[in-house]
């Protein structure tokens, strides 16, 4: 069978750290770049003995990664609003081994484990088969003995019977007993009462959601020596030039103390009103938990080290690299030289140089405290004024744009940019002269006119 590698992205609100590639970077670029559709995978182990675990594998597609197919006459579909459809099937292959990316590597290694989801995913209308904030999620699940295992998927879209396949993904079912390390899991929702712990899977690979809060659920190692020292959960930013260190103060402290963990067993998955559930049995069994519910709406969209120290440890007992997803992020916000020049609409050109003037940190510093004055909710993290300027800028993108300009340098876009959408918009055609627009806003009109047959329109009174 033909097999190709398929990408996972992941995008996220961190300001590009190469300053020359910052003053490359131009906000066409930024929008092809943005425009990759996006598909998530990460996984998990639950041990349920010392030498045994439950290993899951899950996955989220965007329905813009999925190839929908237009509802044939014969077809039955689960409504009559359904129009468009896409089957998907994900299989999945677990090795024995360390997985190392040689011809002899892959021909040696040995299947323990095959299996596969499937489903068909349907939409109303052609515009959510472009949606990135609807999307089809799943998972897949063995029990294991400890050892050195990797796995691939593979992804067959639409009625294709070629399947894409993941890049190996190499992983250790440890001896838990003898276990010195530690694991995450994000979920975005958690309970846990009457020996019952029931949660949802956040499902973004190593992404989390921005202004948004989420739980930290960790498997603790259950060595006795590490039982009597200190453990702490801290979350720092990775600031911008600093190549993934930071010497910050932690955004996020905590440590973990004898009550706040708990034990667990008998892990359930199941997939539940879009959501994928985990469900655990707690107060026995062999695997050690702590939760914590981290306030993230608090905290800037940017990348984050995760990380679980003990007093005596000399490294981490785990780390994470996170990033902060803002799913529908306005472009420009994808770079931060981008980011500054297209403020050249709201503020004077002595004001714009100041922001744009200084080391990448410096201009990002100036750049978020602008827009943190003019804050309507500063108790928050979410900038609503900075979000609905930028996204403005991207429907004039999309609906001003000409062959010889881009929608924001149009007089209809900068006047869109500046005052919203328009109470009115009224479009007139006089005998022998051009056509004109009229934009009625409260107290102000705008007329344009039209300069090619091509929708290119000036600006010719504004009262």
């Amino acid at each position: 069978m033909h097999r190709i590698s398929f990408l996972l992205i992941a995008a996220a609100f961190t300001f590009i750290i190469d300053a020359d590639a910052q003053r490359r970077t131009t906000y066409e670029n930024l929008l092809q770049r943005s425009d990759q559709p996006a598909a998530y995978i990460d996984h998990l182990f639950v041990p349920t003995s010392d030498s045994t675990a439950t290993f899951s594998v899950f996955f989220r597609l965007d329905y813009d990664f999925i190839p929908f197919l237009k509802k044939r006459a014969n077809m039955e579909a689960p409504s009559d609003e359904s129009e468009f459809f896409a089957p998907v099937r994900m299989g999945l292959e677990i090795f024995e081994g360390t997985y190392r990316d040689t011809r002899r590597g892959r021909s040696d290694q040995v299947s323990i484990y095959r299996d596969s989801w499937q489903d068909t995913v349907w939409v109303s209308n052609f515009e959510k088969t472009k949606s990135r904030l609807d999307h089809a999620q799943g998972f897949l699940q063995t029990d294991l003995t400890n050892g050195d295992y990797n796995y691939e998927l593979q992804l067959a879209r639409g009625e294709s019977v070629r399947e894409q396949s993941s890049r190996r993904k190499n992983f250790t079912i440890p001896n838990y007993s003898e276990w010195n390390k530690a694991h995450f899991y994000f979920l975005s929702s958690l309970s846990n009462s009457d020996n019952q712990l029931s949660a949802s899977i956040l499902n973004y690979g190593d992404n989390v959601l921005y202004g948004q809060n989420y739980h930290l659920l960790i498997l603790l190692p259950d060595s006795g020596e590490q039982n009597e020292n200190e453990l702490t959960v801290s979350i720092h930013k990775l600031i911008a030039g600093s190549d993934k260190e930071t010497e910050a103060e932690p955004v996020f402290e905590q440590s973990i103390h004898s009550d706040d963990t708990f034990t667990g067993s008998e892990v359930q998955f199941l997939k539940q009103d879009d959501q994928i559930r985990m469900n655990m049995d707690t107060g026995s069994g062999v695997a050690k938990f702590a939760s914590f519910m981290i306030p993230n709406q608090n905290f800037e969209n940017a990348s984050y080290k995760l990380t679980l120290n003990s007093s005596g440890a000399d490294e981490p007992l785990a780390e994470k690299i996170i990033n902060s997803q803002w799913i529908d992020m306005p472009i420009s916000l994808y770079n931060l030289d981008v980011a500054i020049n297209m403020m050249k609409f709201i503020v004077d050109d002595s004001e714009l140089r100041r922001i744009n003037s200084g080391s990448t940190a410096e201009k990002e510093q100036k750049f978020r405290e602008f827009w943190k004055e003019r804050d309507p909710s500063p108790n928050t993290e979410f900038n609503e004024l900075m979000t609905e300027y930028y996204k403005r800028i991207d429907y004039t993108y999309s609906n001003f744009s000409s062959l010889q300009i881009p929608g924001y340098e149009t007089d209809q876009g900068r006047a869109y940019i500046l005052y919203g959408p328009p109470n009115n918009v009224e479009r007139r055609f006089p005998t022998n002269s051009p056509t004109r627009e009229i934009w009625e806003y409260q107290g102000k009109t705008l007329i344009f006119e039209a300069t090619t047959g091509f929708g290119d329109f000036e600006l010719i009174s504004e009262s």
